[in-house]
């Protein structure tokens, strides 16, 4: 089958994406036909690719391809009503969210469910192609507010917890900081901040030959057979190393699930809307976030506007998101109340890794729960976000 793309309307035929797509799923059918021949050989029985993101839940808003969701624990008839502050997660434009809702054993939805809390989740969704157009603001500064007071509106709450992975996390630092969603709690998790960190990605970012905007032109929004490729090199030794290790632990049947629920999810990311593409670059090259220039949509973000609890989540092996680029957060927004929680391990780990679950995300509840009573003690103050989301709210 021919694959195509849009650009302005025109379907045209694209020989990269057709071998991209066809090298997945090869990859695919090779990897889970070879993983059962060893497994065969070592007397286990053959697996399936596992069920990922399969924690239940409803869809209660939708606008474009963007959907709304909240959770229900598997008990959800008897479960009693859930205490505390709804909590909203936020995941990367160009990466599925069932990063955070992977498999039973490594679900972070799962773990925050199982703390009392109500989850709700923003999925950008499938790029179109007329996203190609749309801004960064029009994703962190318009529709995640949106979706923020539905999720506040639906809970019956007057404010949210949010946690931001990623992409994410720099989107529900934008948001907060230039006070479109009254936020109790903010965790960011290896979030984007300082973007001059000294990373692979930060380089390639300022590369002179780099032009996002001639991908742009060529596609309209930027494809996955690109960036995904670019992202793997990231960590070229680790593609070699992780099946070596497969090969160590083919008896192992947790590990070998949890493995092909990793690759099912590393090989399901979407394209990157072209102009928030540009935009996303630019702030990498003009590190504006810590030069305080940064601008979406003509309006100034100041991170030193940040107020109320922040949590910062870092991984000290994370290439994508290096430590110090998360870091900066805490001197960038000196009027916010911080803790910082570091693990050893990477990006991914931090919501996958049994390490997490068995550490971090008892950690993560505990600190949600401090800032629910923190609120019921203060609620008769009006704190100044609240006050700014208001003011925002009556500009519109």
């Amino acid at each position: 089958m021919m694959q195509m793309h849009m650009k302005r309307g025109r379907s045209i035929h694209d020989p990269l994406a057709a071998a991209y797509l066809a090298g997945q799923r090869t990859y695919r059918a090779g990897l889970i036909a070879l993983v059962n021949a060893r497994r065969r050989s070592l007397g286990k029985s053959p697996l399936d690719w596992p069920k990922v993101g399969a924690t239940p839940h409803e869809v209660v808003w939708r606008e474009g391809a963007a959907t709304l969701i909240r959770y229900r624990a598997e008990n959800d008839a008897s479960a009693s009503k859930p205490a505390g502050l709804p909590l909203l997660l936020i995941c990367s434009l160009i990466n599925r969210p069932y990063v955070l809702d992977l498999l039973a054993e490594r679900s972070v939805v799962g773990r925050l469910l199982a703390s009392g809390r109500d989850v709700w989740l923003l999925d950008w969704g499938k790029t179109e192609p007329a996203d190609a157009t749309r801004s960064l603001g029009s994703y962190a500064l318009e529709l995640l507010p949106r979706a923020a007071e539905v999720v506040r509106l639906r809970a019956h709450a007057e404010r949210l917890h949010l946690l931001g992975y990623c992409m994410g996390g720099t989107f529900a630092l934008l948001a907060a900081a230039a006070g479109k969603i009254p936020v109790a709690g903010l965790v960011a998790m290896a979030a984007p901040v300082d973007l001059d960190d000294g990373g692979m990605l930060s380089m390639w970012c300022r590369a002179p030959g780099f032009d996002p905007a001639e991908i742009v032109r060529v596609y309209g929004n930027a494809p996955p057979h690109l960036l995904q490729p670019a992202f793997k090199l990231l960590d070229p030794v680790g593609l070699a190393t992780k099946l070596a290790h497969l090969d160590e632990k083919l008896g192992d049947d947790d590990f070998v699930r949890f493995f092909l629920a990793m690759e099912t999810w590393l090989e399901d990311s979407v394209a990157f809307p072209g102009r928030a593409f540009t935009e996303w670059v630019s702030l990498y090259r003009d590190n504006a976030l810590v030069r305080g220039t940064c601008r979406l949509d003509g309006e100034r973000i100041d991170l030193g506007r940040l107020e109320g609890p922040v949590m910062t989540l870092v991984a000290d092996g994370d290439y994508i998101t290096p430590p110090q680029s998360s870091l900066a957060i805490e001197r960038l927004s000196p009027g916010a109340q911080h803790e910082t929680v570091r693990m050893k391990g990477g990006h991914i780990g931090l919501s996958t890794s049994s390490a997490a679950h068995r550490e971090l995300w008892p950690k993560v509840a505990a600190w949600l729960s401090t800032h629910d009573n923190m609120m019921q003690t203060h609620q008769k103050r009006t704190p100044r976000v609240m006050r700014a989301h208001k003011k925002g709210r009556a500009k519109r």
